[in-house]
């Protein structure tokens, strides 16, 4: 273990506590207390010359695309504020500091708890709305629905993990009972691209570990759907892929990407690039004059930032998969086990929902990811 002031270390783990808990309710203050843990790091870092950090999986690649990225912002030059574009290379960094602050296995438990608290704590308020008429699809705080029901789903698919490691009836009980209020909530966000990659999770953890899963959520989701008035009908419209716009306009986004891509400079056109390149507001084939992205984080990387930074996230993507597969096929410690295939479900979600979203330029999805990959140096 590195060397650590004790005081300024449990003033960081504390603050990451509360950002864990905080993060899908206030993504203000989930960063701000983002960039005060990091600060805190950095003095200790600084102070003790520690350089553990350098043994992470990720830390080559990882500095590789910051570098790039900070390459792309100085040359290519960014749009919709600089805050935003900073964002995307800051955030990264969390994954070289929350293992220097978590440290056991007890404090990496009580991150994920407080995750699993603040997902509960947005499924309730959301579901309230929905029921009282405030809104029609669930949303959280300072979220819209899409966000949420990204979060949502990979808070989920944490839970089921731990229900396939659970090892008594009782603990299996009380988190699919945890589960039930998770599951209500993103089945009314309606977000297709969630329920498929939850899917697609669900397969997974049942063939690599307990197929008990596939059936305990299939009977919750099912149970949940005739419970909840009139969600049967809404899930089944929204899952009628022959209706008009079924894309939600991504055909014609993905499209205009497309024909941008093939004369896409090296380092790209810069930085949140989308205003730039596409103007919604006056193209008529467009409806929602709000879209501010291309809805594909692949796309979105290829075009901010050029042929190189898609090469970089996929990389990412697949050397840390890569890495918890083979950490979890070879350990026999449960604990770090369950912890690596919680990495591979995020990894796997993340994958599925970037096809029809950018959500690693979500801060929130952002903050989660790179802390859940973080926790899992542990």
């Amino acid at each position: 273990m590195e060397r650590v002031n004790p005081y300024l270390n449990n003033f960081a783990f504390y603050l990451l506590l509360l950002m864990a808990l905080i993060l899908v309710l206030s993504n203000a203050l989930a960063v701000t207390l983002a960039c005060i843990i990091f600060v805190t790091w950095l003095m200790q870092t600084i102070a003790y010359r520690r350089h553990i950090y350098r043994d992470y999986p990720l830390f080559k690649l990882l500095c590789a695309f910051i570098v790039y990225k900070l390459l792309v912002l100085l040359i290519a030059g960014y749009e919709n504020g600089f805050g935003r574009a900073l964002s995307q290379i800051a955030f990264p960094l969390l994954y070289l500091v929350v293992p220097a602050i978590v440290v056991t296995a007890e404090r990496r438990r009580n991150v994920i708890w407080l995750i699993i608290a603040g997902a509960i704590i947005a499924s309730g308020y959301g579901l309230v709305k929905y029921h009282i008429g405030i809104e029609s699809r669930i949303s959280s705080f300072v979220s819209g629905y899409y966000t949420l029901g990204s979060y949502l789903c990979l808070v989920i698919g944490i839970l089921l993990v731990m229900f396939a490691n659970a090892g008594s009836f009782k603990e299996r009980t009380f988190l699919g009972l945890v589960t039930v209020p998770l599951v209500a909530a993103l089945i009314l966000t309606y977000v297709r691209a969630a329920y498929l990659a939850l899917f697609i999770v669900v397969i997974i953890i049942g063939l690599m570990k307990d197929r008990r899963v596939l059936a305990v959520l299939a009977l919750v989701v099912i149970a949940l759907i005739f419970i909840i008035p009139g969600t049967g009908a809404k899930v089944r419209q929204r899952l009628d892929f022959s209706a008009p716009n079924v894309l939600s306009e991504r055909d014609i986004l993905w499209s205009e990407g497309l024909s941008r891509a093939k004369d896409v400079p090296f380092f790209g056109y810069g930085i949140n690039s989308f205003p730039a390149l596409f103007d919604v507001k006056t193209d008529s084939r467009v409806e929602d004059k709000s879209i501010s992205t291309w809805h594909n984080m692949y796309l979105e990387a290829l075009l901010d930032g050029g042929p190189l930074s898609l090469i970089f996230q996929i990389a990412l993507l697949l050397f840390q998969g890569r890495h918890s597969l083979a950490i979890y096929r070879r350990t026999r410690d449960p604990e770090k086990r369950m912890m690596h295939l919680i990495v591979l479900v995020v990894l796997v979600i993340v994958a599925v929902m970037g096809i029809f979203a950018d959500v690693l330029r979500d801060p929130i999805i952002s903050l989660f990811f790179w802390l859940i990959l973080g926790l899992s140096i542990i």
